[in-house]
């Protein structure tokens, strides 16, 4: 992954600032970029992962790609449900432990 492709882990009040956060937030946003062609402008903290991944089939190979690539279960309903900030809070916490 090009580090300058990917853009800098969006914060919200609801996403720690922590490195491992950030590092997570970077991971998610280069598999949007690389894996899904999703502009860097649209990656935002606020930004719905419905509005990232257009339709279901991207919402059901962003789950497996992150099962495969991170060891992280996410559901489909997180995926359609929660922003980007929240979302890779939520990753976080799983890679946490």
């Amino acid at each position: 992954m090009n580090s300058s492709a990917t853009p800098a882990a969006p914060t919200t009040p609801d996403t720690p600032t922590t490195s491992t956060a950030t590092a997570t937030a970077d991971l998610i946003a280069g598999l949007l970029v690389d894996h899904f062609q999703v502009s860097t402008a649209a990656i935002r903290a606020d930004a719905p992962m419905t509005d990232l991944l257009a339709d279901s089939l991207m919402v059901v190979e962003m789950a497996i790609a992150l099962k495969d690539r991170f060891g992280v279960v996410a559901t489909e309903d997180e995926l359609r449900e929660l922003t980007f900030g929240e979302f890779a809070a939520r990753v976080d916490q799983r890679r946490a432990g």
